[in-house]
């Protein structure tokens, strides 16, 4: 019977950590992604990224590279806010704003575009009133289910 846990040096990977893994995988002998639920010394569920961006009026697209392609879209987590960063109105973005989606890319009603996609988050300034400041955090996750 493989062994599914194991906690201290993995040889095998080369790291100390605490490992689980899918049932039959013998946990000290795999180092594929899709063999864990549980891998301590990869980034999963973790924040990889975060930061802040300033979208100037009719900016256009501005990207936001991750710093890998993941195997699976990444959680993220975003604010918005005009005026310098300064909540005012229409306020909080993510609060505030109409929320509609236009050919699979979700926009603000003052006209914020966001695409997310494996290895970058597009983000589109397309009002005539407003700049942005976007505030940002991206989770890696590859593990588990």
């Amino acid at each position: 019977m493989p062994r599914r846990f194991h906690a201290g040096y993995n040889s095998f990977l080369g790291a100390y950590g605490v490992w689980l893994s899918r049932p039959g995988v013998d946990v000290l002998a795999t180092s594929s992604n899709s063999d864990f639920l549980l891998r301590s010394e990869t980034k999963n569920d973790q924040v990889v990224m975060s930061g802040s961006i300033y979208l100037p009026i009719n900016s256009g697209d501005q990207n936001i590279p991750y710093p890998a392609t993941f195997t699976r879209t990444p959680y993220v987590w975003f604010e918005a806010y005009i005026d310098s960063g300064v909540v005012a109105y229409p306020y909080n973005q993510g609060m505030a704003a109409r929320e509609i989606t236009v050919g699979g890319v979700l926009t603000y009603e003052v006209g914020m575009g966001l695409t997310f996609w494996n290895n970058k988050i597009t983000l589109n300034n397309a009002s005539s009133d407003y700049a942005f400041y976007v505030d940002y955090m991206i989770f890696h996750r590859s593990l588990g289910l």
